[in-house]
């Protein structure tokens, strides 16, 4: 969408046509289809009419980007209460997915009968799919680097080198004349064991970590595809579910996810603890915005007993989240003050962010440049 049409569409029809290229025909509907929702006086026009809101969606995919299209349904949703007629099959199949719908349809799926679970399923499968390809090069990237860059030798025995690094370090030494490669260089990899990476994810379920809760599902699917790391991935309320065996699948593991309920952190930091085996190799991400409804200094407990094992920890008020997060500023400060970094991360910092806390690195270095 050029800018003359957007300041057309923000200014409305009092706007001068010369604001946009757009036929009178095309102007008119564009008008008409946003009105419905954000003119006062005819919000409501859709009422609970299926016919209705199925043209209208029509006439946003016809019309509007699919950036625009999923605010203005988040919108909908929102103001015009289309939760329940969203659930019908013929409106999933004209609905533009995105988190958000995803969402919605995690939320409401156990009380769906059968066609409605198959057809919500699939709007599932193509977010998760839709997301998956977004991180996961980046994220196997970035932490396969930081960690094999450890293990890297330089000159080796024979029988260790690593022939494709070696060959690409030494291309500026082909011989023309003896049509080979004389490498000076020889890179390679020691023979012994590398210990597993133990990483254990806690997701705060409830309904205030929405989108956090499946991003977070979406990388532990992907961080589950690296063999040399331990994954476990708790689900927590009030309860803690542990989800791990549901990292095959990443629908599985989204609709494992239940949003809603209470919030007790340091029940799950203590479930959290119990998957550690070995504290010096291990991580663990807490995805929760802190605000707590257990005992008091339980949390803080937990917490500093990891730090004091040699365990790194990293609080993520939100994930891949934009504008502002609200969030328990007195609690945050407290894991500050205890060397454990406290921020929201978009998605874009995220496998920086994994790579260097499963590599050992100062998280709290880190987020501070990150901050400046």
């Amino acid at each position: 969408m050029d800018s003359p049409t957007r300041w057309r569409l923000i200014l409305g029809s009092d706007a001068e046509d010369e604001t946009t290229a757009l036929s009178e025909t095309d102007l008119s509907v564009m008008d008409e289809t946003l009105d419905v929702l954000y003119n006062e006086n005819r919000r409501g026009e859709l009422g609970g009419s299926m016919p209705r809101v199925h043209r209208w969606l029509g006439e946003l995919r016809q019309y509007f980007p699919g950036s625009v299209i999923q605010l203005v349904q988040r919108d909908a949703f929102a103001q015009l209460g289309l939760t329940d007629l969203l659930l019908e099959p013929e409106l999933l199949a004209a609905l533009e997915p995105d988190i958000h719908l995803a969402g919605v349809l995690l939320e409401s799926f156990e009380s769906l009968d059968d066609a409605r679970r198959v057809a919500a399923r699939q709007v599932i499968q193509q977010v998760a799919d839709d997301l998956i390809r977004q991180v996961k090069l980046p994220l196997h990237q970035a932490i396969r680097g930081r960690l094999q860059r450890g293990q890297r030798l330089i000159n080796p025995p024979w029988a260790q080198i690593d022939w494709h690094r070696t060959i690409r370090r030494n291309l500026q030494h082909y011989q023309p004349d003896l049509r080979t490669l004389i490498p000076e260089t020889r890179i390679g990899f020691h023979r012994k064991q590398r210990r597993h990476k133990e990483l254990i994810i806690l997701v705060d379920q409830s309904g205030s970590m929405h989108d956090s809760l499946i991003y977070a599902g979406i990388y532990a699917a992907v961080l589950g595809q690296i063999p040399t790391i331990r994954l476990t991935i708790l689900a927590f309320d009030s309860r803690v579910l542990n989800l791990t065996h549901l990292l095959h699948d990443p629908v599985d593991l989204l609709l494992g996810f239940h949003l809603g309920g209470g919030t007790d952190i340091g029940n799950a930091l203590a479930a959290g603890r119990r998957e550690i085996q070995s504290p010096r190799d291990a991580t663990v991400v807490l995805i929760s915005d802190l605000f707590d409804g257990g005992l008091p200094g339980v949390m803080e407990a937990h917490l500093q007993a990891m730090v004091d094992s040699g365990t790194r920890v990293v609080t993520l008020l939100a994930l891949g989240q934009e504008g502002a997060v609200e969030y328990d500023q007195k609690a945050a400060s407290r894991l500050v003050r205890m060397g454990i970094p406290a921020f929201a991360c978009g998605l874009e910092q995220f496998p920086d962010l994994m790579s260097r806390a499963l590599a050992g690195e100062d998280l709290l270095d880190w987020w501070k440049h990150h901050r400046s």
